[in-house]
């Protein structure tokens, strides 16, 4: 990755990579621009994710996803929408949300403002061995660190056994 300095002059290039990648839970998410990157605006990961990949209803944010490939079901307050290739979707700073891999596999860009959340992934996750999604059906977080970190992160999760059809009935 570039540092601050050469960003200033020149352009960014970034590709996943090993070293910018983590298998978190059975997704793989590449780290393609950092805070130091963008100016301290934003981050942006890529994410590989499988059928099923689902994290539990969330808020922070805002939170943006364009998406690659696949096909993608998003929770947002009350609304629930499809998304398909070529499709953005942008959760509000706040607003509970979640999303869930509906075809075998989809590709996604994450974009993060303010930056920082990426940690989070990296913390809970592991290194990527290889450029490809973790073998068999890995399971999510341990739920207890995962809803540990999320203070560090500002990052609300919704109480154990929320469903993505609850969230719209959670406190604001």
């Amino acid at each position: 990755m570039q540092t601050p300095a050469e960003t200033d002059r020149a352009p960014i290039l970034a590709r996943p990579t090993l070293e910018n990648s983590t298998w978190y839970g059975s997704a793989l998410f590449s780290l393609l621009a950092t805070s130091e990157m963008t100016g301290g605006h934003d981050t942006l990961q890529r994410g590989r994710i499988q059928k099923g990949f689902a994290p539990p209803p969330h808020r922070h944010g805002p939170e943006d996803f364009y998406v690659i490939s696949g096909q993608v079901r998003f929770w947002v307050g009350d609304q629930e929408v499809v998304a398909t290739a070529g499709d953005f979707v942008r959760t509000l700073p706040g607003v509970w949300h979640t999303f869930q891999a509906e075809s075998d596999e989809a590709e996604l860009l994450l974009i993060f403002s303010p930056p920082g959340f990426e940690g989070f992934f990296r913390e809970l996750g592991r290194t990527a061995e290889a450029l490809e999604l973790p073998g068999g059906r890995v399971g999510p977080p341990d739920p207890s660190r995962l809803r540990a970190l999320a203070p560090k992160y500002g990052i609300g999760f919704s109480p154990p056994g929320t469903t993505p059809y609850d969230i719209g009935k959670l406190p604001v």
